[in-house]
């Protein structure tokens, strides 16, 4: 029974212990919860970067493989595929892997999808002795967002953000 006067009041020095939680209790549990999610978010890959990395890469390598071709006079071919993409020479009269220093195979990194127009019709660059190619648009995604890597008839690499 709840002692009170005769008044029907509390007397006092009697408190009526509280139930819940008080505010601090409450902003305690927030912040901790908030670094909790903050430090969760941290260790999470971010897939932006990788695929703008990647394209970079790849209109790296399609520059030197253009280079490759003025440089030797032999028309050099990069092949895209699905899993990665490896460059070739044409050499008396059949196209050989060209695989030594820059020019080693890649394979896309995993969750990268790859689509390819080519005016030619080719899943491939083809760099002439000159350093003009064939104009190809390779799409890079990775589910949520792609890049273009699109390579004119000059021969010449541009990265485009986004799709189109």
């Amino acid at each position: 029974m709840t002692p009170t006067s005769a008044t029907g009041a509390r007397r006092p020095g009697h408190l009526r212990a509280e139930r819940g939680f008080s505010l601090v209790e409450m902003m305690v549990a927030l912040a901790v919860l908030g670094l909790l999610t903050g430090a969760i978010l941290m260790t999470l890959p971010d897939p932006g970067p990788r695929l703008s990395d990647e394209a970079e890469r790849l209109a790296a390598r399609l520059e030197h493989a253009r280079e490759e071709a003025l440089a030797t006079n032999r028309p050099v071919e990069v092949a895209i595929a699905p899993d990665g993409y490896r460059f070739r020479v044409l050499r008396k009269g059949a196209w050989t892997a060209l695989d030594e220093g820059p020019f080693a195979p890649r394979a896309w990194p995993e969750g990268l999808t790859v689509s390819v127009a080519a005016a030619d019709g080719r899943e491939a660059v083809r760099f002439d002795v000159t350093g003009a190619a064939g104009p190809t648009e390779i799409r890079l995604s990775n589910g949520t967002r792609s890049v273009r890597v699109v390579v004119d008839a000059a021969g010449e690499s541009q990265i485009h953000a986004g799709a189109r």
